[in-house]
């Protein structure tokens, strides 16, 4: 079922996931993922709220059990919905935090969900890179080079990627719920 925030025109179904990415200079802490979704490509920390959690409070519990990074911050950018055939189906909440340059973090480390791994900006951003989720350069460059919030809709047909777009939210959307909100 569709849901509308009130804050604007930005339809989601209920946000049941959260990503975040962990940056430290011009590098981003990267998971290559061992089962679907995204099987074999890198990509952000995250993984789905559990019942009374925030989404805050999910992905701070996600990346310390993905990582074991206790981050004291994350700053909320927005979130990801995905719309297959015409319907929406979900999306996620993303998350971004910066780790002090003296903080160390030895990778690759294997762990149960994949293999986390530091990937440069350049790496990751590059043209012909198919090793990272598809939608994550377009993400990045609104996540790290503009302060507000978007809503990435990435739309799908027969499985295929076909186009996406990015709309301005308010950073009030984090804290919202669809529940009770009838498109």
């Amino acid at each position: 079922m569709m849901r509308r925030w009130e804050s604007g025109t930005v339809l989601v179904h209920q946000l049941k996931f959260n990503i975040c990415f962990i940056k430290q200079g011009e590098k981003i802490l990267l998971l290559n993922r061992e089962r679907p979704s995204w099987m074999g490509a890198w990509n952000g920390v995250g993984g789905k709220l559990e019942p009374g959690e925030t989404p805050r409070e999910s992905v701070l519990r996600e990346v310390f059990e993905e990582t074991g990074i206790a981050l004291e911050e994350v700053y909320f950018k927005g979130i990801v919905t995905w719309f297959v055939d015409g319907m929406s189906s979900g999306g996620m909440y993303v998350y971004f935090a910066e780790l002090p340059p003296d903080f160390h973090y030895e990778t690759p480390i294997k762990t149960d969900e994949g293999i986390l791994d530091w990937k440069e900006m350049q790496w990751i951003m590059h043209p012909e890179n198919q090793g990272v989720v598809h939608n994550i350069p377009k993400s990045m460059e609104r996540m790290f080079g503009d302060h507000g919030c978007f809503e990435h809709r990435c739309y799908y047909e027969n499985e295929q990627f076909v186009r996406d777009e990015f709309i301005e939210i308010g950073k009030d959307v984090e804290f919202q719920t669809c529940q009770g909100l009838e498109q």
